[in-house]
């Protein structure tokens, strides 16, 4: 099943790259893999004991294939090669600070990952449909009063491939809240996965932070877990002042999603993303990149 993704650089629609694509055939487009999903995704020591996996020494044989397979650029790695003891060490590698430049300017909305990036506004949809699956704000946000605040405004879905650089930033100047944890089932944000389970964002486990920010008001900056990540990492779990570009955290082994939300009339997508969503097409992205800007 081919996934195509629009690349801002060259104005081109291109095919994702998958990788090990035919474990996820199975798991949710066979009978027996739904059944197998249906029973053991539920059950949260199946993540535990694969990243336990990635974490050990036997892992490292998986660097260079996955470097191969998807032409990754060791030239922006912060960290020798021969540094790295597991390939999930690997997976949450830090990146040279002038391989991922912050836009700087106040007015500008900014990604806070390496992302395939899709938008929708929420005045004109109840449900948010994502690649075949779809999700009210209070299912995901375990919020009404929230999920109210928002419902007129703008959500952006940052969904990260394997390949992507795994860790995430802040997009404005400003202070957060206390994470809140939301209890869920670790499903694939794999496209393929996408496409056969319903709800599914609704359903992983999640982490979401109220963002008070200078420049884009209130935002609601949720992060998704996936199948083989359990594990969401965040630099700080506690009320705390953050600064422009700065990290937040990682997302250990596998795929992952960042969902923010933003109140209506606080900000304005760039056109071309707004373009490609309505065409039900993810646009690539980079952490610090422009993608919209104060309204």
């Amino acid at each position: 099943m081919a996934v195509y993704i629009y690349d801002r650089k060259t104005k081109k629609t291109i095919e994702e790259n998958a990788f090990k694509v035919d474990g996820l055939i199975f798991l949710y487009k066979t009978l027996a893999g739904k059944l197998l999903t249906n029973l053991v995704l539920k059950r949260r020591f199946v993540s535990t004991a694969y990243g336990r996996v990635m974490k050990g020494k036997k892992s490292l044989k998986q660097i260079p294939k996955f470097i191969k397979h998807y032409d990754i650029d060791v030239s922006e790695i912060k960290r020798p090669l021969n540094s790295f003891v597991s390939f999930n060490d690997f997976f949450i590698r830090e990146l040279k600070p002038s391989a991922r430049p912050i836009d700087q300017t106040p007015g500008h909305l900014i990604s806070p990952a390496d992302s395939r990036l899709i938008i929708w506004d929420l005045n004109k949809v109840d449900q948010v449909p994502v690649k075949g699956y779809w999700y009210q704000l209070n299912d995901l946000v375990k919020d009404k009063a929230l999920a109210d605040e928002f419902a007129d405004g703008w959500c952006f879905v940052y969904r990260l491939a394997p390949s992507d650089y795994h860790r995430y930033g802040y997009i404005d100047n400003g202070r957060q809240d206390r994470v809140q944890k939301i209890k869920g089932i670790l499903h694939s944000v794999n496209r393929i996965a996408l496409a056969e389970t319903s709800s599914v964002m609704a359903k992983n486990y999640r982490e979401l932070t109220v963002l008070h920010t200078e420049n884009f008001g209130t935002v609601l900056h949720i992060e998704v877990g996936a199948l083989f990540v359990g594990k969401v990492v965040q630099r700080q779990y506690g009320a705390y002042t953050f600064k422009r570009g700065e990290e937040k955290g990682w997302f250990e082994f596998g795929g992952s999603t960042v969902i923010q939300l933003f109140k209506k009339g606080s900000i304005v997508p760039d056109a071309d993303i707004i373009e490609q969503s309505g065409k039900n097409t993810e646009v690539l992205v980079k952490i610090g990149e422009k993608v919209g800007a104060k309204a």
